[in-house]
Formats: C-alpha cells, structure tokens, sequence
C-alpha cells in the first residue's frame, strides 16, 4: 500500500500554504479546474486573508485513529455529536473559517474497516460531485468532497482471525464402543456418574436416598432412573451447526441506525417564532 491509499488521519487549515506542517499534504488547487482553493478570499482590497486545508496520511496501525466523516456547519449550530471542530488555523491560531465551521470526526481503525482516503475541493459554482465521492458542503462558494475506501489494519486483521477461529467447531473422534461409553472422558468432570446402573456417585451420595428420601432404602417405586439419550449420545454433537454472523463496523451500525433529528429540530425553532 503506497503512502497516497492510506487513509486520512488528521485534517488542519494553514493561513500559509509554505506552513503546511510536516508530513501533510495541502489542498491548494481546485479537483476540477486547478483553481485557488483558498478557503476564504472575499474579493475585496486590503489585506489577503487566506485559508488552505492540509491531510495527513499515515499506514493504518493499532492505536492510529483514521478520518471517517466531515461535516460544515453555520458557526452558530452545534457541532454534530462524536465531532470535533476546527476553530483555529494551526500555523497562526487564527480563525479557520469565515462564516462555516469544519467538522471531523475519527474513529480506531481497529472500529472500522472504512475511512476516508481522498478530500477534494471543486471550483465556485460545481454542485455536483465527482463519481465516487460524497458532497459534504460548501466552504467560500466552493464545494467540499470526500472519497471512502476499504482498510484494513494488519494486527487488527491477525486479532479477527484468531477470534472467528476461536469459535469455529471442531469434529469429535469417536469409536466403536458404545455411547455411554463415549462421555468416560467428560464423566470425570462430573459430579455424578455417566452410567445410572453403576453407582459412581461421589462419597456420601446415596442416590436412592436422595430420590425417595432421606431414610429411605428403596429407589422411587415405578419411577426408572435414567437419563434423557440426548445428554448421553455425545454422537449428536457432531451435528450442531454455529451460524456465521455477518460482520459490521461500528461505522457500519451507526450509518445504519443514525437519526439526525433534523425534524425535531426545524419544529422547535418554529415553535418560538
């Protein structure tokens, strides 16, 4: 896996595109018409005010949290729960946006198998996105995009496979003796003995007192003592099937389940109008 199909591990917004921290890429052009892909330029005289995004991409590993979600909001909303913001621009400790908010959201890469491994950003007036890739928002008329793929950290790989085989079922060896025989081994384990007709019941255990009663010398009349042949045929173990259960990331379940509350929260606002 090459340095550029890694995922994304940390996203930050420079005023400087020469202070792009070490390790990071900066997004300076546009995906589509390499255009200045400055954040924040209004147009007007005076003094630039710039604001470029730069990624960091790092080999998925144990304990490396990986980009899973962007969001852009109004700087006067909430930010999105399991988000975090990026108010200030890391080179100067300014403010990152004008007007918008940046929202990202990382996860364990050992918690999924789905990342975000590509953010783009289109020229003033493009809507629609590329193939492939999610439209996130619009930062300064231009808009935001990202691209999912599927990753997968070799530890987190081993660990998984050590576990599904952990629970895959094994085919007991049996031999021609008969099925009462077959539990000699698991007997040993019991308290109680495996054959009803031998008494191997554990010292001071009458089993005939304990079925018809403490100082009785007879077995319950008319009643036989045996065992249900299910629990003693171990051979119908062999047909127990484990079912495979399909796996899903925490990404996956809550991608799934997610409830935005959007409606709630247009009626609330209206409510107070």
């Amino acid at each position: 896996m090459s340095n550029s199909d890694w995922p994304i591990t940390a996203v930050t917004v420079v005023t400087d595109p020469s202070k792009c921290p070490a390790g990071y890429t900066i997004i300076d052009k546009t995906y589509d018409k390499r255009d200045d892909a400055d954040l924040w330029r209004d147009g007007y005289f005076g003094k630039r005010i710039c604001r470029y995004m730069c990624v960091e991409r790092s080999a998925p590993s144990v304990g490396k949290d990986v980009l899973v979600d962007v969001a852009i909001i109004n700087e006067r909303d909430p930010i999105p729960a399991g988000f975090t913001c990026i108010d200030f621009t890391s080179d100067s400790r300014e403010k990152a946006m004008k007007k918008k908010m940046l929202c990202v959201r990382y996860m364990s890469c050992t918690l999924t198998n789905d990342a975000i491994a590509e953010l783009i950003i289109m020229s003033k007036g493009v809507r629609r996105p590329p193939n492939g890739y999610n439209l996130v928002g619009e930062l300064n008329n231009m808009a935001l995009c990202f691209k999912m793929a599927t990753f997968r950290s070799p530890t987190a790989e081993t660990q998984q496979n050590n576990v599904a085989q952990s629970y895959m079922p094994t085919t007991p060896t049996y031999t021609t003796e008969s099925p009462l025989n077959h539990m000699a081994g698991v007997g040993t384990a019991l308290p109680y003995a495996i054959n009803p007709t031998t008494n191997h019941a554990r010292p001071g255990l009458d089993r005939t007192n304990s079925i018809a009663g403490i100082g009785s010398n007879h077995p319950l009349s008319g009643v036989p003592w045996q065992i249900n042949s299910r629990y003693t045929d171990i051979a119908r173990l062999q047909d127990i099937m484990i079912p495979q259960i399909g796996y899903k990331s925490i990404m996956d379940i809550e991608n799934e389940y997610s409830y935005t509350f959007n409606i709630e929260r247009s009626v609330s606002a209206n409510s107070f109008q």
